[in-house]
């Protein structure tokens, strides 16, 4: 097939000149940045009046974005650690700081970074004056109260976004690092270009364009959890440790949850037990919960852990009960062996075994089939039904006390904040009359 006459051959573009067009473009959008600052901060003038020099400067002292590597032999799937650089990056753009004391003028942590370091380290360093120049003495102010604040940030944001994508199945938490790396570290700039020679001229080239840019760069890595053999019944079982991160100057430590074997409030103080879980009672609690974030799991045990509220079944077996928003979800059902205190599994507060969800099989005569027919077994299901509409099934659920459930739900599905806990997509379960029918006897 011949060749339309009018096609017109695609133009060749060299490395070096794309490497030019992607800096000018990257240039612009820093100085449509620095301009919107400009803004927030005084008149609509002020970014005019800053001499090109200083906006060179500006720019050549502009921060870099943050940089996010996996710690030497740590291997993280390439999945993993895109989703963890994009997590960092929108957070970034949420967090806020305040531009001008009392102003209500506020940026993101990533318009910080990018213009606003930069703009603070020439209010406080250049010695060019011009008009306008000391509008920026009110947005240096709050220089040290806002490095302050992002530090932390920058930190918190670090800490969630590990978090999110722990993985206790795998068994391993993750674990970051922050540090400053600056590639230039002489910042001082030859003598006026005025008296150079030659030489010296070609000098203060190469030095404008040595890269002066502050990297804050996050170092991955994971944290192995330890796992063990414990003897259960005869037979053996793989069991994970269970504790949480915490960081002493930056630095990663482990601590590994303790608890009572027996009720202190009846016999001798006992030295407390490492607790354990089995991978079958993580397993159950993302059956009967359903959350659509594995470390919501991560968070709901450790809170039960540290929240200590345990009901003593026997010397050996304990009930730990679990709370999500401060309302009571269900119990971890643990016991003591081998000189461990083992989770053995997850129980959703209306599951029979539980001391609410026995007053409910009491109360409607609902066994356990009955429940896992009607879906009403897990979170996922309640939070899908329409139980909420029927009055007296609520008033049997409240008489149980699993009251806190069906408050939970209702947040699931009113509050805009929570309802991405669970998995929106499935298909309403309409139950309310079905379970009327088992309840009729009771109602």
């Amino acid at each position: 097939m011949a060749k339309n006459k009018h096609t017109r051959k695609k133009k060749y573009v060299s490395a070096a000149e794309q490497q030019k067009q992607q800096d000018m473009q990257y240039r612009k959008f820093f100085m449509e940045k620095l301009q919107n600052l400009c803004l927030q901060i005084g008149d609509e003038d002020l970014f005019e009046q800053i001499p090109l020099s200083e906006k060179i400067f500006l720019y050549k002292f502009r921060g870099a974005p943050l940089k996010v590597v996996a710690a030497e032999g740590t291997k993280i799937q390439k999945r993993l650690m895109d989703a963890l650089i994009k997590t960092i990056k929108l957070q970034q753009t949420s967090m806020t700081l305040e531009v001008v004391k009392g102003s209500g003028q506020m940026m993101t942590f990533a318009d910080y970074l990018l213009v606003g370091m930069s703009l603070e380290y020439h209010s406080h360093n250049s010695e060019i004056d011009y008009p306008g120049k000391e509008q920026f003495v009110r947005f240096a102010e709050l220089r040290d109260e806002r490095e302050e604040l992002y530090e932390k940030g920058v930190s918190d944001i670090c800490t969630h976004a590990c978090w999110v994508f722990d993985d206790m199945d795998n068994r391993y938490l993750h674990t970051y690092y922050l540090e400053t790396v600056t590639p230039y570290t002489d910042y001082s700039m030859p003598v006026p270009r005025a008296t150079l020679t030659n030489y010296n001229i070609k000098a203060a080239e190469r030095f404008m364009n040595q890269d002066f840019r502050m990297y804050k760069r996050i170092t991955i890595g994971t944290y192995p959890l330890e796992t063990r053999k414990v003897s259960i019944d005869g037979e053996t079982h793989s069991a994970i440790q269970v504790g949480l991160l915490y960081y002493v100057n930056r630095m990663p430590k482990f601590r590994h949850i303790t608890l009572s074997p027996v009720d202190t409030g009846k016999t001798l103080p006992m030295p407390e037990l490492p607790v354990y879980i089995q991978r079958h009672a993580l397993e159950r609690m993302k059956e009967r919960l359903g959350l659509v974030i594995p470390a919501f799991y991560i968070t709901v045990l450790v809170g039960a852990l540290l929240r200590r509220e345990i009901i003593h079944v026997t010397k050996t077996r304990m009930l730990i009960a679990c709370y999500t928003n401060e309302l009571k979800i269900g119990y971890f059902m643990a016991e003591v062996t081998d000189g461990v205190i083992l989770i053995r599994t997850f129980l959703l507060l209306t599951n029979s075994g539980t001391p609410e969800g026995n007053r409910l099989s009491r109360l409607t005569g609902l066994q356990t089939e009955d429940r896992k027919y009607l879906a009403i077994d897990t979170l996922q299901g309640l939070a899908n039904s329409d139980i909420m509409r029927n009055k007296a099934i609520c008033r049997q659920f409240r008489s149980a006390g699993c009251g806190s459930i069906l408050e939970l739900c209702e947040k699931i599905n009113s509050d805009p904040g929570m309802m991405w806990l669970l998995d929106k997509s499935q298909p309403r379960n309409i139950i309310s009359d079905l379970i009327t029918e088992y309840l009729k006897p009771n109602v």
